[in-house]
């Protein structure tokens, strides 16, 4: 899925400048600044507000040699007389609404100055409070070099530190947009533009609180929309490019950057829902910037503006967009992740269709995740561990008693418990410390790396998600099973489902379930008793068995 823009310019920035006389040892500056209201939230109307300026003079040799802070800034133009020694080839930043006086204390080089970064707890606070603590609207950073004395004002064009990504989805007849959210974008930056690389140049710079200061928008969920259109202010994310996009669809999640920003957008129709990604960037950042559909860099003070056209049957309408589209209804308390069923995740996190080059760990079986789990972070979807934990079988507790888990005990009550391996092993503790729950302990002590990524650690799977594993990979439709009253009993009666399954692990480099094995789940139906899933060359059935019994471990894991 990739980010295709409509138009991408620069956000309006300050100028034109008049010229005047100057002294000896004053710099004057003069900005052109576009009026709004005065207050620290960022929007369309006074996002280039200018409150306060600060003014810093720097000789060739990077050492300061003047400055100036002005506040408030009433009038508009403004000159800013600035005392400074005559310095040949002086670099002069000018920088707004950083707050009160005193913000740059301490800063005596060019080099401390191109250091400096600042640093949100959430993405939205920029929007809502502004890059600094007490400042007033969008950071704005200007630069000029010039020769003091100078008898002409020097003109300094402001640029935003942010950058600004605003989208419009439309989607065809029959097709509701229901939710959205921007993902991964950095909650650091440099205020200065001294690490952006320089067109054609594409070099990674991770966010200068490091590789972990990325955060998501919160989620929008439960609309009923056929269009909708909104904005976002974010930090730029230079992330680098990839050389192995050649069209808009190749801007996916098998080639983008590891810490590449994209947006989610949930949408449904007759039969079908979709989660469709779509990459940021794509754009160039020269004066007049072009598509370059290799980038996924965001950069600061750029305008993306991005159209998404929704088709009748999910991504027909658009070509950078892909979707899975599922028979299975959504769970009551479940969540639409971005993952595609089938894929291969591999040890970094990424996604794909190919085992070549990649350490696979897993295959995805399904995107619809627990709530508490997508809360937690884990925003894709499951995946299935490759290999049975064990060429044995364990108990799943080795007392015959009460785990204090939820009780299910039909049918219904299975298909929507997709939440009980992960709330038993991380919420309850039944993990590789407590040896009084085999099964859990080895589910949880998966001996497979999954260090690179962003995951929950395995666990053993609730009969929900097993459910998923025989629907998605066995790619047959359950949807009547999942409000039958039945305690037991077959779910699909073909053994071509298990041949399904057992093909899409292979396919990945694993080894097959269990023919004619009794498979754990996390999932209890009373005191003494759990539900298994039974695979079996003909049939795949559901049952339950105590607690002290013997089933075969697989894990799964959330990410």
């Amino acid at each position: 899925m990739a980010l295709g823009l409509s138009s991408c310019v620069t956000d309006d920035s300050v100028g034109p400048f008049s010229k005047g006389s100057s002294d000896s040892t004053i710099v004057r500056l003069t900005f052109n600044i576009n009026d709004g209201a005065q207050t620290r939230s960022i929007t369309a109307d006074n996002e280039n507000t200018v409150n306060d300026i600060t003014i810093l003079v720097f000789d060739a040799g990077g050492s300061l040699i003047g400055s100036k802070y002005v506040f408030p800034v009433s009038s508009i133009p403004v000159d800013v007389p600035v005392t400074a020694r005559s310095a040949s080839g002086s670099t002069i930043y000018a920088i707004a609404n950083t707050g009160p006086e005193g913000y740059f204390a301490g800063i005596n080089t060019i080099d401390q100055l191109n250091n400096m970064s600042t640093t949100i707890s959430s993405p939205s606070v920029l929007e809502s409070d502004g890059s600094i603590s007490g400042s007033n609207g969008a950071l704005m950073v200007g630069k000029a070099i010039a020769e003091i004395p100078n008898s002409n004002k020097i003109p300094i064009t402001l640029y935003h530190q942010c950058g600004k990504f605003s989208f419009t989805i439309n989607a065809a007849a029959g097709v509701t947009i229901t939710g959205y959210q921007l993902c991964h974008v950095p909650l650091s930056s440099y205020i200065t533009d001294s690490h952006v690389p320089v067109p054609p140049a594409s070099t990674v710079v991770g966010p200068p609180a490091g590789s972990d200061s990325y955060n998501d928008f919160a989620a929008v969920s439960g609309l009923n929309l056929a269009s909708l259109s909104k904005t976002y202010y974010v930090y730029e994310n230079l992330c680098g490019s990839s050389n192995s996009v050649t069209d808009e669809k190749s801007r996916n999640s098998s080639n983008a950057p590891t810490t590449a920003s994209y947006l989610l957008v949930n949408a449904k129709g007759s039969g079908w829902k979709s989660t469709y990604r779509i990459y940021l960037g794509g754009m160039t950042n020269v004066a007049n910037p072009l598509t370059d559909l290799t980038n996924f860099n965001v950069y600061r003070n750029l305008n993306y503006n991005c159209t998404i056209n929704l088709g009748a049957n999910g991504g027909n309408g658009d070509a950078r967009v892909t979707y899975t589209a599922t028979v299975q209804d959504t769970r009551t308390t479940a969540v639409t992740g971005t993952a595609v069923v089938g894929t291969y995740l591999y040890s970094d996190g990424k996604t794909g269709t190919t085992t070549d080059g990649h350490t696979v760990v897993g295959i995805v079986f399904s995107n619809q995740l627990s709530s508490t789990e997508y809360n937690a972070g884990y925003t894709h979807g499951y995946a299935l561990a490759l290999k049975n934990v064990s060429t044995s079988t364990f108990a799943y507790k080795t007392t015959n008693d009460e785990s204090n888990l939820t009780k299910v005990q039909t049918f219904s009550a299975y298909y929507n418990d997709i939440n009980a391996g992960y709330y038993g092993t991380f919420i309850m503790n039944y993990d590789k410390s407590n040896a009084t729950y085999p099964a859990w302990q080895l589910a949880n002590n998966y001996n497979v790396n999954i260090s690179g990524f962003k995951n929950s650690g395995w666990y053993l799977p609730s009969i929900g998600q097993w459910w998923d594993v025989c629907a998605n990979l066995g790619k047959v439709d359950l949807s009547g099973q999942q409000t039958s009253n039945k305690v037991y009993g077959n779910l699909y009666g073909d053994g071509t489902v298990t041949t399904k399954v057992n093909n899409a692990i292979s396919a990945a480099g694993g080894i097959p379930l269990n023919s004619d094995g009794y498979y754990w789940s996390a999932s209890e139906l009373s005191v003494t008793s759990c539900v298994i899933i039974y695979i079996n060359v003909a049939q795949l059935y559901i049952a339950y068995t105590s607690k002290n019994g013997g089933c075969y471990v697989r894990a799964v894991l959330a990410f």
